[in-house]
């Protein structure tokens, strides 16, 4: 008996002490976490950080590369689970691009990544459809783009329709029909319309091209859907 009451205290203290510490990560969870973009199937938050057990397979199976594993910075709980990265492409590259197409014509129209996603931390909705899917929205930084400091610029425009269709394409120009506005056309993004893909980011030349000296993001990025 005299052996046991040391075994048995201890054993309270690693279990109070991994209550604690599991309390302190669910703080973490929303204090210290920065919001990701995430891949299809992965717009539940509390869901994807539950059930991610980090093993990369969709960022393996990913055949456009734009998922990857996020680091420390964005949060403890966020680390080595996927997040989406457009702006690893060589800026202005209107015929080499990569973005996320929801592999719609791939796999019979089920993204890869959500496919081979062993835990269910990806997961589609039962109405999926790839041309419906939302992962994000790509804000404009008015102050960094170069079309509103400097020149004409087009490329977010651009691959946008090439992207998405005249129909369904989320960028346009508040000016457009403006006379002689061909150079001062100003891009504005229709949140309404946008499902996040990724191509604008991709493609915008404006950290590169000097729009702004020391620019930490291009000038326009996919953020996260809110709530």
């Amino acid at each position: 008996m005299a052996g046991g009451n040391p075994l048995t205290r201890r054993t309270l203290c690693i279990g109070v002490g991994a209550t604690v510490a599991m309390a302190g990560l669910g703080a973490l969870r929303y204090v210290g976490s920065e919001p990701l973009v995430r891949p299809p199937g992965g717009q539940d938050e509390e869901n994807l950080v539950s059930r991610c057990v980090h093993c990369y397979r969709c960022i393996e199976a990913c055949p456009e590369k734009v998922i990857v594993a996020a680091s420390l910075d964005a949060g403890v709980l966020n680390t080595r689970t996927p997040r989406m990265e457009f702006s690893d492409c060589y800026p202005g590259q209107l015929d080499d691009f990569r973005y996320c197409d929801f592999c719609a014509e791939r796999n019979g129209g089920v993204p890869l990544c959500a496919a081979v996603c062993p835990s269910g931390a990806l997961q589609l909705p039962v109405d999926y459809a790839p041309e419906t899917e939302v992962i994000g929205v790509a804000v404009l930084n008015t102050e960094t783009c170069i079309a509103y400091r400097s020149s004409f610029c087009a490329f977010c425009h651009d691959v946008c329709i090439q992207v998405r269709g005249e129909e369904n394409a989320a960028i346009y120009y508040q000016n457009a029909d403006a006379a002689d506005a061909l150079d001062t056309r100003l891009p504005v993004v229709d949140a309404e319309k946008c499902n996040g893909c990724g191509a604008c980011e991709a493609v915008c030349v404006s950290a590169q091209a000097g729009s702004t000296m020391n620019a930490s993001e291009r000038a326009i990025v996919v953020k996260p859907l809110e709530g």
